[in-house]
């Protein structure tokens, strides 16, 4: 049985995911582009590291941790305090603003799914296929210039005297999908003379909860070999080293609700939903009355999701204080869903079910663990 009315929360101003890349940047010699995280700050004033290492396992939020490890192995031990990811909590967004210090109205990757307007699409932007299809879209997502944006990596290489390297599936020459390929990549790079800062990303444990759920032995056992796999990898690191264990998000069990199956509602949809399901942008038709449409979905998922217009999202800075370009406001639509319980929102039948999910606002999605091990 689901929790009710679990604690929800923001991201926490000065101490989340887009303050931690901006500590990297300002370590590594650039300049960085907002505030930085003080926790990391301290760490990096008292020791000249010669190798930063950031490691992101995807969905490993606080409340992960805490469920399937005990407070004696190696990551809880060097748990020093919890951050908070960014809005939405999805991977997405949170490992953009990660890999470029910025929030996602400035850089632009908003979640899962994107509506543009020029090719009248709702993108699986990742995947560049339209939404809960396997039809490619038109343009590659990575390729239109509004989407496009410096990563911290390319900046540290590009303006400083120091060194960044990828230890992840997507780089060309050296793709690292299994832990153990990450960490031999790993060691490897710190071998390197020069200062460098590497970026490593696994894929688990948020694919395994996704289908498994949060009560998996399949999940228990990965995380415990993810722990294994990283104290190994803090023994193999050479001195003068720091390696930083971060997620981009964390996991909550759901429900799924689906606009088809409330016709008056779903009537008054121009096109279907986008960014998540648990962040669910909403385009109504042009001859829909606002309050009636508010009044019928409040009437339905008053208990599920916070609704807040186009002009309140903007004036909030829900997805951050500065927006990129115009395909971000195309994405606020009318209305953002912004979910507060365990229910995500389906377009139709077509759409996905997962056992977990995150992009709302609890406690369990938002909050994700800095953890910090010095050699």
């Amino acid at each position: 049985m689901l929790e009710t009315n679990p604690k929800i929360m923001w991201p926490i101003a000065g101490k989340n995911l887009v303050n931690l890349s901006n500590s990297i940047l300002k370590e590594m010699g650039s300049l960085p582009y907002s505030s930085t995280l003080v926790e990391l700050d301290k760490i990096f004033s008292q020791k000249n590291f010669k190798n930063i290492v950031l490691i992101l396992y995807d969905g490993m939020g606080s409340c992960i941790l805490d469920r399937f490890l005990p407070k004696t192995s190696f990551l809880q031990k060097n748990k020093i305090c919890d951050i908070s990811s960014i809005f939405p909590a999805t991977t997405t967004a949170a490992t953009t603003s990660i890999l470029t210090g910025l929030e996602p109205s400035e850089h632009g990757w908003l979640g899962w799914d994107m509506y543009f307007k020029d090719d009248d699409e709702t993108v699986s932007i990742f995947k560049n296929t339209l939404k809960d299809s396997v039809s490619p879209a038109k343009q590659l997502t990575k390729n239109r210039p509004e989407m496009h944006y410096e990563n911290i990596l390319d900046k540290i290489n590009l303006q400083t005297p120091n060194d960044a390297y990828w230890a992840w599936p997507f780089d060309e020459k050296y793709p690292c999908c299994t832990l153990e390929e990450i960490e031999s990549r790993i060691c490897d790079l710190c071998h390197i003379p020069n200062k460098k800062f590497i970026y490593a990303y696994y894929h688990n444990p948020d694919k395994l909860m996704h289908e498994n759920g949060l009560n998996s032995p399949i999940v228990k056992e990965e995380m415990l070999n993810i722990n294994f796999m990283t104290e190994k990898l803090y023994k193999s690191i050479p001195q003068n080293s720091l390696l930083i264990i971060v997620a981009d998000h964390g996991h909550i069990a759901c429900q799924y609700k689906t606009l088809s199956d409330y016709p008056p509602l779903y009537d008054m949809l121009a096109r279907t939903t986008a960014i998540e399901t648990r962040a669910c942008a909403i385009k109504l038709k042009n001859n829909v009355d606002k309050k009636a449409f508010e009044h019928l979905f409040l009437q339905e998922f008053k208990n599920d999701f916070k609704l807040f217009s186009k002009n309140e999202v903007i004036q909030y800075n829900l997805f951050g204080k500065h927006i990129k370009n115009d395909i971000v406001t195309d994405n606020f639509a009318d209305y953002i869903a912004v979910s507060i319980g365990h229910t995500c929102l389906r377009y139709d039948e077509k759409g996905n079910i997962f056992k977990t999910a995150h992009a709302g606002i609890s406690v369990d999605e938002m909050l994700v663990p800095l953890i910090i091990a010095e050699k």
